[in-house]
């Protein structure tokens, strides 16, 4: 499990590496290529939320599940 989750993290880390340096490399603005590079940060850091907050969600509900699970054996 360990392995997968740092297999994963490498993966998303060179997609993000490869795609700002596609973008540094082809011909634009200045202000254009910052304008573009901003937006896809911005668009990346909300899709990593997202997913974040669907993990969140169902490790809580998972927890939740087990302590009423607890709740009913104890009494």
């Amino acid at each position: 499990m360990k392995n997968t989750g740092i297999f994963i993290v490498s993966l998303i880390g060179g997609m993000v590496v490869g795609s700002a340096l596609a973008m540094l490399l082809t011909p634009q603005s200045g202000p254009e290529l910052r304008r573009q590079i901003k937006d896809f940060i911005d668009d990346e850091v909300d899709k990593v939320k997202d997913r974040a907050e669907k993990i969140h969600d169902k490790i809580k509900a998972e927890i939740d599940e087990a302590r009423c699970k607890c709740d009913t054996h104890q009494a």
